[in-house]
């Protein structure tokens, strides 16, 4: 005889609400946090993304301006926005061996090859034996001249046969007039100019972008070098020539030959925006530059 079997009983409708209820608010739950986590992710992202900018405009800046001299090297200021400055920054420094009413020849000390042949030359200067300050003569044209002009006719001028890091020192003639008092031994250099400026950016529209921009008399290379930056982007200056303290100021000296030295606010942003947040993650760098050929007073 066949035992009787108990009835099978399934889930309840109650039941059944119960647990999808319970795995709603499981599931709405873990979303929440994933999604609070990818934010937070994205909002780190962009923190980083930021003072990546910031860092890699201020490494690219400092190489130029810490060699620019404290007299003469500043030739322009945006004495309004503060949004840019343009400074002549020297290339390559040598000794004049000879002096004529419309060039000059000198030997340069070593220099990187290719850094010499891709400049926009802007000219040379001549540095006072007595005061220190250097004379700029701007345009013209440069040229490489015969070692002979350096080394014969009485003039000894050596700076060309000098070798550091396997590179050689050059003689080349630069046309132009010599500033006064430019004699046989006077110390010179060639520069190039560069403008920096914090302006509208072509990459993201609506907001700035640092812009170097190599001139010379009839042309300018333009390069937009990183971006994007906030508006509040700016310069600020160092203007004390005694040298006995390190105020800065956002007004453009008359005289540009007082600054010594530029503060930049690198106002960074991510390239995008968090959902979440109010607008991109802002990463705000302030560096100083001092110029490097300072004279002591």
């Amino acid at each position: 005889m066949r035992p009787p079997t108990g009835s099978r009983r399934g889930f309840s409708l109650v039941e059944i609400i119960t647990a999808l209820t319970i795995l709603a608010i499981i599931g709405g739950a873990m979303t929440k946090m994933l999604l609070s986590q990818s934010r937070g992710y994205q909002y780190d992202n962009g923190s980083r993304r930021s003072r990546t900018v910031a860092r890699s405009a201020m490494n690219i800046m400092i190489t130029d301006l810490r060699m620019t001299q404290d007299n003469g090297g500043v030739s322009y200021i945006d004495g309004t926005n503060h949004r840019r400055i343009d400074v002549r920054v020297p290339v390559a420094f040598g000794v004049v061996c000879e002096v004529t009413a419309a060039r000059l020849v000198m030997a340069l000390t070593p220099v990187d090859s290719f850094q010499l042949a891709s400049i926009k030359y802007g000219g040379f200067a001549v540095r006072n034996a007595t005061t220190g300050i250097y004379s700029y003569v701007e345009g013209g044209g440069i040229a490489a001249a015969d070692v002979s002009y350096c080394h014969s006719g009485g003039v000894s001028i050596y700076a060309d046969t000098i070798t550091m890091g396997g590179r050689s020192g050059k003689v080349v003639q630069v046309s132009g007039s010599p500033p006064a008092g430019t004699v046989v031994g006077s110390l010179a250099m060639i520069w190039q100019k560069v403008e920096y400026r914090f302006d509208s950016s072509a990459v993201f529209p609506g907001r700035a972008g640092l812009y170097r921009v190599v001139k010379t008399a009839s042309s300018a290379d333009t390069t937009e070098l990183l971006s994007p930056f906030s508006w509040t982007a700016r310069f600020s200056y160092f203007t004390n020539p005694a040298q006995t303290n390190d105020a800065v100021t956002t007004t453009a000296p008359a005289d540009l030959n007082q600054v010594r030295g530029v503060r930049i606010l690198l106002a960074a942003e991510a390239a995008d925006t968090v959902p979440g947040y109010r607008g991109p993650k802002k990463s705000p760098l302030t560096t100083a530059v001092f110029f490097k050929n300072t004279r002591i007073q």
